[in-house]
């Protein structure tokens, strides 16, 4: 990695002082704590847990439901239906909104198409319809199904679960259809063979519940839609910076993937990539894309004439689509961490033949006609977010996850946001100027670029990339994918 040290700060940023001391911090944090990363993200992945207070209201559920079109063959308000959920969710401590998600995916939005469970039978959640059966369970009203489903992920959820501990009493047509006795229901419901396997909604499928691999995938698919449409962060942690592979687990690459980066390029419209390396365009080329299969996607760079463009991997990938394969681009490759993922940002130089990329600690890696240039270097601290090119092609702009912008080469410095935590984004530059983002959605402009209006910010990390437009528009990406133009 690049160890060379950028001593001096940028001689006209805003709230220098912050800054310095900031600086000075980040220094001696990554001397203290080499290995530092944010704790933020952990907190995060708790969010698939099966148990806890739900996070939509009815209203916000139905309100999302109105907006799929579908008509649900249920003998209430779609609203009403929801909030029984929430109703019986709380009164178990188990998160009725997810369940209801999970009810979407079990009856195809409650229209029971092809199901060989019936409206009639009030059951929600394929409960008893196993792959072989010829029907399953029914229950006296829309509530009780609702009451069996939710006991029955508390069951599954909770080791310490005991009937004497419910809300209300073990439903007997799931727990004691035969007899119906509620003594039968509580013994078998404190017997459940499966009691405590499924924590988290990462647990369900492969046997718990349902036999499908893809069971939680399905599931969670379903509510982050029901979240995003709702204006509130997608369940799980999109961005894969500073995880630990255990969280990979409770969030499944295909929820957290999304939305990594965006490129503008010079003859219109913006590339976006997600995690797995999905590429979308819009009003630009597409060439290809990588398939990884998992989150490991991290930038994405348009080639100058438009006709192209690079998808950096975490581990150094270069993946060269049109232009970009061919001529003096073609030929250059860099450094390449094979199993480590550590390689952030990537910026193409306007000449079409030079790459910067940046790793996470803050080591600037130069190729082709790209400017040799050092900057900030954190050892062992993943804290760098971003690198931008300057329009005259010798310098950069880096950013750091505190939202400090450093002039490397002949870039000068315009200003930077502070934000005494990690929650900066990316950086774009041009002429006279640049833009950050924050997570948040914050658009912040310097020199020629002037602030950015989100209508979608919101309080939670969710975007995570900004470009400048052949028109001198910004747009942005979120984690979800959601691509906007401000």
């Amino acid at each position: 990695m690049n160890s060379s040290m950028r001593i001096s700060l940028p001689p006209s940023r805003r709230g220098f002082r912050r800054v310095a001391v900031a600086t000075a911090l980040l220094a001696l944090v990554a001397a203290l704590f080499p290995l530092a990363t944010s704790a933020r993200p952990a907190a995060a992945a708790t969010a698939t847990s099966v148990q806890g207070p739900s996070t939509l209201t009815p209203q916000q559920i139905a309100r999302w439901f109105a907006s799929t079109g579908k008509t649900a063959a249920v003998p209430m308000s779609v609203e009403a239906l929801a909030s029984l959920y929430v109703w019986e969710g709380a009164s178990e401590n188990v998160r009725g909104d997810i369940a209801f998600a999970q009810s979407v995916v079990e009856t195809g939005y409650f229209g029971f198409v092809g199901s060989i469970v019936r409206p009639e039978n009030y059951n929600y959640a394929g409960m008893g319809a196993c792959d072989s059966c010829s029907g399953g369970r029914q229950f006296p009203s829309p509530q009780i199904g609702i009451r069996a489903q939710i006991q029955h992920l508390k069951n599954y959820a909770d080791l310490t679960s005991r009937a004497s501990g419910l809300a209300n009493p073990p439903v007997p047509q799931w727990y004691a259809p035969t007899s119906l006795d509620p003594v039968v229901a509580a013994r078998n419901f404190d017997t459940f063979f499966a009691k405590g396997r499924a924590p988290t909604w990462a647990h369900m499928g492969n046997g718990n519940w349902a036999t499908s691999t893809s069971y939680a995938t399905t599931v969670l698919s379903i509510y982050n839609k029901m979240l995003v449409y709702n204006g509130l962060p997608a369940a799980c942690p999109p961005d894969g910076l500073g995880f630990g592979s255990w969280q990979a687990v409770q969030c499944p690459a295909t929820l957290r993937a999304p939305g990594r980066a965006v490129a503008g390029a010079a003859t219109g419209g913006a590339v976006v990539v997600g995690g797995t390396g999905a590429v979308k365009t819009y009003g630009a080329g597409g060439f290809g894309a990588p398939t990884f299969g998992f989150d490991i996607a991290r930038d994405v760079a348009v080639m100058p004439d438009g006709q192209g463009y690079i998808v950096l991997d975490g581990y150094g990938g270069l993946h060269k689509y049109g232009s970009a394969a061919t001529g003096v681009m073609g030929t250059l490759y860099g450094a390449y961490w094979p199993g480590w993922d550590i390689a952030r940002s990537i910026s193409i130089t306007p000449d079409g033949q030079g790459l910067l990329l940046l790793d996470a600690w803050g080591g600037v890696h130069s190729m082709g006609t790209a400017p040799r240039i050092g900057g900030p270097y954190w050892r062992g601290w993943d804290i760098a977010r971003a690198i931008a090119v300057s329009p005259d092609g010798q310098g950069a702009y880096l950013l750091d996850g505190f939202g400090g912008v450093w002039p490397l080469g002949t870039a000068t410095s315009v200003g930077a946001p502070y934000f005494g935590w990690d929650i900066a984004r990316d950086i774009a530059a041009k002429p006279g100027g640049y833009v950050v983002l924050d997570g948040f959605g914050g658009v912040h402009g310097y020199g020629t670029v002037a602030n950015g209006m989100n209508p979608q910010y919101f309080g939670a990390d969710r975007f995570r990339g900004v470009t400048i437009l052949s028109d001198g528009r910004l747009a942005v990406v979120r984690n979800d994918g959601v691509y906007l133009i401000l």
